[in-house]
């Protein structure tokens, strides 16, 4: 089953599309089937986040509160994410290994509709551990 996947890319456009196979932390780009049917191939360089979304519309009359509460994630240390834009992110990073394209966090909010988010990392990304 194909995951839905919103690429935010650093030029603040972003694309709807889906996965098309697995995807790692190790991979320098992401290989997605576009609205079209089409493969595209697209380098992570180019992307600020791949948001693997539950639904594509979400809900726009909710607002992530993005604070931890009860029904947060509880693996992983508390992190927040500071992105060249100023886009603020909090939730819990399994694993942020040196040497890799980027790392995936959970968001503090389990009504977000984001499942987990894949940060690319750049110089400009600014992260905090909390707690």
């Amino acid at each position: 089953m194909h995951q839905k996947l919103i690429l935010r890319r650093r030029d603040g456009s972003m694309t709807r599309c889906s996965t098309y196979s697995h995807f790692s932390a190790a991979f320098q780009s992401i290989k997605v089937i576009n609205t079209d049917g089409k493969v595209d191939s697209v380098p992570l360089s180019e992307l600020k986040a791949i948001f693997f979304v539950k639904d594509f519309g979400g809900n726009p009359h909710y607002h992530a509160h993005g604070d931890f509460s009860d029904e947060s994630p509880k693996a992983g240390k508390a992190v927040k994410v500071t992105f060249h834009d100023g886009e603020i992110m909090r939730g819990r990073v399994i694993n942020m290994s040196e040497g890799h394209s980027g790392f995936f966090i959970f968001p503090a909010d389990p009504l977000d509709n984001n499942e987990k988010v894949f940060i690319v990392r750049s110089p400009d990304l600014k992260v905090e551990v909390e707690g």
